[in-house]
């Protein structure tokens, strides 16, 4: 988006103020300048040159979790995600600004420098220095190791190729994306067990690469489009017949970026996509589960296929609508304003009496994941096909449970 692209698409902000109530950070702020009307004038007047970083234009940039919640309720249909995501390209080509956050996104989205500092972490978390480390006054740097826990002693690599266990002859590719190709371990192991029994030979290629939302949304837009150019090239010469998601923020970029040069599905869309004689039986789960919609995904999928679980009861987490404050690097960047979404979210989670969390995004599963422990509540946290496929698991194993 040029500067003067970026100009006509904020004109047509009419400052209505529809998007106030659906903003988290105003709703925790009070704050106009951390609202989408407030940071489009800021973002106005400084493509205009009428104000410089100085004056705290960054700041208030740096707030915004791009959620995108405002899009939804905009009648202008303003694209706000774009216009911000064109702003901190902006600051950060012409102000050389966030040099240790670039460094840091490289190593996250690095498979085999991600596995390092994994194992680094807890090496150096064995000999106590860590314990010492999140007691120090930086809470970037608390908020970092105390995530941190939640990474694997020893990451699996899931990369390769996994037979069809029908002889069918179809096959899809899986994007299992950058940290989740390391912290979702369990997931992946239950979409190859699904797919490849369903008729389908599953491919996760040894390049797998970061879908780039991390990069371009903390305006790292060079990055993010090397990223997606190396996913195009490689789905160029797959062979597969669909790319197929895990991660719903991983599924969003792809598509909006026309990242994959295979047809894109979510595993959920792929699933309700087969007829109904394919779909295995699924032992019942007589359990309360409250269902997070991540603000990368509004759709129904999820909820449709967690209902072919018998038994299951099955309820919206309430102010779905509300980001969690995970919002990929914002839970590190901004760790004061993600906490107190997340305690929101906590407080909806105990109401609701549900013993699973069911979220489809990775860095949303970290932070419930890290609000129910430090809360010391025992409710899993799980993605909607690891739970389908224990139920299919224990159907088959135990038919009685039928």
């Amino acid at each position: 988006m040029t500067p003067e692209d970026l100009l006509v698409e904020a004109d047509r902000c009419v400052k209505c103020g529809l998007c106030l109530t659906v903003c988290p950070t105003y709703r925790l702020l009070a704050s106009e300048a951390d609202s989408p009307r407030g940071r489009i004038s800021l973002i106005q007047a400084l493509a205009k040159n009428e104000i410089d970083l100085h004056s705290h234009v960054e700041q208030h940039l740096d707030r915004c979790l791009n959620c995108r919640a405002c899009e939804s309720a905009c009648p202008s249909g303003v694209k706000y995600g774009s216009l911000l995501d064109a702003s901190r390209s902006a600051i950060t080509t012409e102000h050389r600004k966030k040099p240790l956050l670039k460094r840091l996104l490289r190593q996250l989205s690095h498979a085999q420098k991600l596995n390092f500092w994994i194992r680094l972490y807890h090496i150096t978390r064995r000999t106590g220095l860590l314990a010492l480390a999140k007691i120090l006054p930086f809470s970037r740097l608390r908020q970092l190791l105390t995530m941190a826990d939640q990474l694997p002693v020893n990451p699996a690599d899931r990369t390769g190729f996994y037979a069809s266990k029908i002889p069918t002859g179809k096959k899809v590719q899986l994007f299992t994306g950058c940290i989740g190709s390391k912290l979702d371990d369990n997931l992946i192991k239950s979409a190859i067990h699904i797919l490849t029994s369903l008729g389908y030979a599953v491919d996760i290629p040894s390049d797998s690469q970061c879908c780039g939302a991390l990069h371009r949304h903390n305006g790292f837009i060079e990055e993010a489009e090397q990223q997606c150019d190396a996913i195009r090239k490689q789905t160029t010469k797959s062979g597969a017949q669909k790319l197929i998601t895990l991660a719903t923020a991983c599924h969003l970029e792809l598509v909006e970026q026309q990242a994959s040069r295979l047809p894109l599905a979510s595993i959920s869309d792929f699933l309700l996509q087969l007829a109904d004689k394919e779909m295995p039986e699924l032992a019942p789960l007589p359990i309360k589960a409250a269902l997070h919609r991540p603000c990368s995904s509004r759709d129904n999928s999820d909820w449709q296929i967690l209902n072919k679980i018998p038994q299951l009861e099955l309820v919206e987490l309430a102010e779905n609508e509300l980001c969690c404050g995970a919002a990929g690097s914002y839970i590190l960047t901004q760790p004061e304003l993600s906490n107190q979404l997340g305690e929101l979210k906590l407080s909806h989670l105990k109401t609701s009496g549900a013993k699973i969390l069911i979220t489809t995004n990775t860095g949303c599963a970290m932070q419930f994941r890290q609000q129910i422990k430090q809360a010391g509540l025992a409710i899993e946290v799980c993605h909607p096909i690891e739970l389908i496929y224990q139920q299919w698991n224990r159907a088959a194993t135990n038919p009685a449970t039928r």
